[in-house]
């Protein structure tokens, strides 16, 4: 028998129909016959809010014309999803309700069937199997679907997942909440003692100098030397005129010389105050430094009372935006199974082989008239 004969009896439509259709379609049916387990199927829908509602809008149909849920809940929800199919919740199920021996050596159904001792991840696959959700956009609620070979049991799982749903909802939100008020208490220690520290700078100074206010200080000695000055001017003008009638060697004159000298001897011992360099520490270093340790201080106020503000704020915030698992539809005890859907799967999986039998018999015929 040729390579020919061989393609031609591989290729007859009858045999066609037999191995592409006939076939696949009585093994499904057997399947479904007798081997395929009933399915019981429990659901629930949640949705994560702010405990404080009124912060939410209260203008109707305004959630919907913002993106549906806030974007926190949103992202609290997602983490839900993420946490449900994780093997935390398989852990936590397998504790409290012994989830993988409900499943377990049901070998009737070969497509539904979980060793006893499977591994960790073959169960974590048959779990998000059984197990699924499904987070809606529009509305921010969160679909839990869980299939079991039991009524009783599936609601069993779902409840069991609402319960644990809600201790991660809560504990979630309280570790941020407390992250940041942390964050805060820090800000306040670290501002409290900066704030401290700067008024002790500016104690101690003032204590070192004797000095309560240097810039009071300073500016009293330049008003001190305008007045001498003025003094001198005028005395000046009082010795011109006393040379104009009297001697230079009169009394009077000798006697406004040595005032006028005074003064100027007085004027230059307060200028060397202010800014001579022979002084340990002359009046303008002081003040510089005075007003130094001024803007410290008060930068170092603005960052303590800032920071006070910030403690209020993560205080109102704590009471504002703790979350909370609402459950919206509370799952049911189904007294029917939802699977298999054996009508509807035998005629999706007949269509399907229909059209992959008139696929093959096309191919093969164009390669018929190809070496034809």
């Amino acid at each position: 028998m040729n390579k020919n004969e061989i393609f031609k009896r591989l290729t007859n439509q009858k045999t066609l129909l037999i191995a592409v259709l006939v076939v696949p379609f009585v093994i499904s049916l057997l399947y479904f016959a007798f081997f395929a387990l009933d399915r019981y199927v429990s659901s629930a829908q949640v949705v994560v809010r702010q405990t404080d509602s009124s912060s939410q809008p209260s203008i109707p149909g305004l959630a919907i014309l913002t993106g549906g849920a806030d974007p926190a809940s949103r992202e609290y929800t997602l983490y839900l999803k993420e946490y449900i199919s994780s093997y935390d919740m398989l852990f936590l199920l397998e504790n409290k309700i012994q989830w993988s021996a409900h499943y377990s050596d049901r070998k009737k159904d070969p497509l539904y069937y979980l060793a006893s001792d499977a591994s960790i991840e073959e169960k974590r696959e048959f779990y998000n199997k059984m197990v699924t959700t499904n987070y809606d956009e529009m509305t921010g609620l969160l679909s839990i679907n869980v299939q079991a070979y039991s009524g009783e049991f599936a609601q069993k799982v779902v409840q069991e997942i609402l319960a644990q749903s809600k201790i991660f909802i809560n504990s979630v939100s309280r570790d941020m909440l407390l992250e940041q008020s942390e964050f805060a208490r820090k800000e306040l220690i670290a501002s409290t003692e900066r704030y401290q520290r700067s008024k002790d700078e500016m104690l101690n100074f003032q204590n070192h100098y004797k000095l309560l206010d240097v810039e009071a200080t300073a500016q009293s000695r330049l008003e001190l030397i305008s007045s001498l000055e003025a003094e001198i001017a005028k005395e000046q003008a009082r010795l011109k005129a006393l040379k104009s009638t009297l001697a230079q060697g009169a009394p009077q004159i000798k006697a406004l010389n040595n005032k006028i000298h005074s003064l100027e001897e007085q004027i230059k011992i307060e200028k060397s105050r202010i800014t001579s360099s022979n002084s340990d520490d002359p009046l303008n270093i002081i003040a510089s430094e005075y007003r130094q340790l001024q803007v410290n201080m008060i930068v170092a106020e603005e960052f303590y009372k800032t920071s006070l503000a910030v403690v209020e704020n993560a205080k109102l915030d704590a009471i504002k935006n703790v979350r909370s698992l609402i459950t919206i539809v509370q799952p049911v005890l189904p007294e029917e199974p939802t699977y298999p859907r054996t009508w509807y799967d035998l005629i999706t999986i007949f269509i399907v082989l229909s059209f992959l039998y008139g696929i093959i018999c096309f191919v093969v015929a164009s390669i018929k008239d190809h070496y034809e």
